[in-house]
C-alpha cells in the first residue's frame, strides 16, 4: 500500500524531546489515515459484493425476477416469448386459469403446466406443491430453467416458488420468503397460502418458522413475519385520519 502520510525531517536544532514529541505525533495520524483508508477499502468491497449479489438477480427484462439461477418468476404481462429463450426457460408454469394460456416459443418449445387455482384464501394450493417442485427440480437437473408466473407474481406464483424453495432449496419458510422478498418486495401470498406453505414446513422439516398472529385492526391472522410491513401501513392510515380529522 502506497504511504498516505510522510514523516518528515525533523531540524536538528530541535530538542530531542520535542523531536520525540513531533514524531508521536506525526505517527498518530498516520496510523489514524492507515485505518481510515483500510475501512474505506473493506467498505467498498462489501459493496460491491453486494452490488453483484443484487445484480445476479436482477434480468434484462422488467417484471421477471430470477430466484435462482434456474427459477423465474413474474406475472402474466412479462410473460414475452423472445424473452423467455434469451433467458433459457425451458419450462412454464401459469397458475392464472383466469387467463389464457401462456404465450410460449415456437423456437424453444417449453414444458407447460397450468395449474387451476384462484388467489382466494380458501384455495387448496398446496394440493400443486409437490407438483411444481419436483418439476421444477428435474428441469433444473437436466440443465434447464423455469419460469412460473399468475396474474401479478405476488401470491399464487410466488406461494408456488417458496414450496421449491423449502423443499429442494435447503430453505426454511422464513429464510425463503425474506430471500424471495428481497429479490421481488411486492410478493405476498394470502393468509391461506401461508397456513398452506406452514403446514408444507412442518412436513418436509419437522418445525414451523413462521407463526401466525392476531392482528386486531383486521380481525384477522397473519403470519408474523409480515406484521412490520402491517404494522407500518396501520401507523399511516391512523396519522391519515387523524389529519383529515383536523382539516
Amino acid at each position: 500500500m502506497q504511504e498516505l502520510i510522510t514523516i518528515p525531517s525533523l531540524p536538528a536544532s530541535l530538542a530531542a524531546e520535542t523531536q520525540k514529541k513531533l514524531r508521536s505525533i506525526v505517527d498518530d495520524i498516520k496510523h489514524i489515515s492507515e485505518t481510515v483508508f483500510a475501512d474505506n477499502v473493506a467498505e467498498d468491497k462489501d459493496h460491491a459484493c453486494h452490488s453483484q449479489i443484487k445484480s445476479d438477480n436482477q434480468t434484462p427484462y422488467p417484471g421477471i425476477s430470477r430466484l435462482t439461477p434456474s427459477l423465474y418468476l413474474c406475472g402474466a404481462a412479462a410473460v414475452v416469448p423472445a424473452h423467455l429463450d434469451k433467458l433459457g426457460v425451458s419450462c412454464v408454469v401459469n397458475v392464472a386459469p383466469e387467463l389464457p394460456d401462456t404465450p410460449l416459443s415456437s423456437v424453444s418449445n417449453p414444458l407447460y403446466l397450468r395449474i387451476n387455482a384462484q388467489d382466494r384464501a380458501g384455495v387448496n394450493l398446496a394440493a400443486h406443491f409437490d407438483e411444481v417442485a419436483d418439476l421444477i427440480e428435474e428441469v433444473r437437473l437436466s440443465g434447464g430453467s423455469s419460469l412460473v408466473h399468475c396474474v401479478a407474481g405476488v401470491s399464487r406464483s410466488a406461494t408456488l416458488c417458496l414450496a421449491y424453495l423449502i423443499k429442494y432449496g435447503g430453505m426454511s419458510l422464513r429464510e425463503a420468503y425474506t430471500h424471495v422478498q428481497s429479490i421481488r418486495p411486492q410478493v405476498r401470498p394470502n393468509s391461506g397460502f401461508f397456513q398452506q406453505l406452514r403446514q408444507y414446513e412442518q412436513q418436509l422439516r419437522g418445525s414451523c418458522s413462521v407463526e401466525m398472529i392476531y392482528f386486531a385492526s383486521l380481525d384477522k391472522e397473519i403470519p408474523d413475519i409480515l406484521e412490520p410491513e402491517y404494522r407500518a401501513m396501520e401507523d399511516f392510515y391512523q396519522r391519515y385520519r387523524s389529519s383529515l380529522k383536523k382539516r
